[in-house]
């Protein structure tokens, strides 16, 4: 079997952490698989290192279409965008058919441009079987247009769909769910383990107290992942306990750049430089969640089984999240999980102060771990996902 991933970004995030344990999955199988990737960056020295081959198709960039106001308070519709992006989408089509360098029986495409354009670059006619895989909601920032829009193109497009959680799904036509999958998303969940003494080490390297009550997130700094709110609820819990700290691990997102100023203007403005750690892009996330005491996931929209959160788990985190429609499945399999209203501060700020208590801690990390164990484990994810293509294969 010849499987072609296609990614929409040459940044590491959670969807292309994601393609990377499915390529190392599928060689296991000793299947053939290759990577197309934008261009050379962080998710190309991975491939390099895990002996993933790949390719670059160089895209025309696409433009947002649409503005963020005020830290993303609220959208405008670019108009530009949608004119740029129809030419960009039929050039780029053209440019990923042109750099497939071996045969390829199936794609599995990454990203909601990707999915347009595998249904330009691979139509009916080339025999080779494409699956989408959806791993984000369709929100409201994509305007009701865009949805219907990308409805029509799933309803016609892909052999297959594969969806991390059932509400992407019902997100979907009735026609399109009729060939759509959930597969939940898979980690390596035995690598996240760490000792005491990793701990208290990893711990003295941030300059972390060894005692401290530290709590913890991880994931692409931008707005919609709450990392602004959730500063503002550590700066007025450490009223009242000043032996805690807050590490932050994860790069901005290309288009964040305003989203992180305005996160480091309050962390000075509080006089919590110490004690709020911004540790940027850290790929050895045993170590980053290994000085965690508590795993904070305050996403605002979007998210539906992000590989951060599950990875908390599988390192025996307790883990608390906002409580939104798009994380709702997840609750369904970590009865563990404590949710919060993200429109309330005080929420957060009460589980901050609950678990101060070890023996809770313990407890729901413990259970947190089992539960990763059980549901998200990669191999799960991947023999779940080949009994689909083979499928596919036998149906050519």
């Amino acid at each position: 079997m010849n499987i072609l991933f296609i990614e929409d970004s040459d940044n590491l995030g959670g969807v292309q952490e994601s393609t990377l344990l499915l390529a190392e999955g599928f060689i296991k199988q000793n299947y053939k698989v290759n990577v197309l990737i934008p261009n050379e960056g962080e998710m190309s020295k991975r491939l390099k290192k895990g002996l993933i081959p790949y390719w670059c198709y160089d895209p025309v960039r696409y433009l947002s279409t649409s503005i963020s106001i005020n830290n993303d308070s609220f959208r405008i519709i670019n108009p530009v965008a949608f004119i740029w992006n129809f030419f960009a989408i039929i050039i780029n089509s053209y440019k990923i058919k042109k750099n497939i360098k071996t045969k390829i029986e199936i794609v599995i495409t990454k990203g909601l441009i990707n999915h347009l354009c595998s249904g330009i670059a691979f139509n009916k006619y080339n025999r080779i079987k494409v699956i989408w895989h959806l791993q984000d909601l369709i929100t409201s920032r994509y305007f009701k247009l865009g949805r219907i829009f990308f409805n029509s193109f799933a309803r016609e497009v892909p052999d297959s769909i594969i969806c991390d959680s059932l509400i992407i799904k019902d997100s979907l036509d009735k026609k399109s769910q009729k060939k759509t999958s959930v597969i939940l998303n898979g980690i390596k969940t035995r690598s996240l383990i760490s000792s005491k003494d990793y701990r208290k080490e990893s711990r003295k390297e941030l300059n972390i107290p060894k005692n401290a009550y530290v709590l913890g997130h991880l994931a692409r700094i931008t707005p919609w992942k709450g990392q602004l709110y959730l500063v503002k609820a550590f700066i007025e819990y450490s009223k009242s306990n000043s032996n805690a700290y807050l590490l932050l691990v994860g790069s901005p997102l290309f288009t964040s750049g305003n989203y992180i100023n305005s996160i480091r203007t309050i962390i000075n403005e509080s006089n919590l430089k110490d004690k709020v750690i911004l540790a940027g892009y850290n790929k050895d996330l045993k170590k980053m969640f290994s000085v965690m005491d508590l795993f904070v996931y305050p996403s605002l929209e979007k998210d539906t089984t992000p590989l951060a959160l599950i990875s908390a788990m599988a390192a025996g985190l307790p883990v608390v999240m906002s409580k939104i429609n798009s994380l709702i499945d997840i609750i369904n399999y970590c009865p563990t999980i404590e949710t919060f209203d993200p429109s309330s501060i005080e929420q957060l700020i009460a589980y901050m102060k609950k678990y101060e208590n070890k023996s809770l801690r313990y407890f729901h990390g413990k259970t947190n771990r089992k539960t990763a164990k059980k549901y998200f484990d990669i191999e799960l994810h991947t023999n779940s996902l080949t009994l689909i293509l083979k499928q596919l294969l036998n149906t050519a």
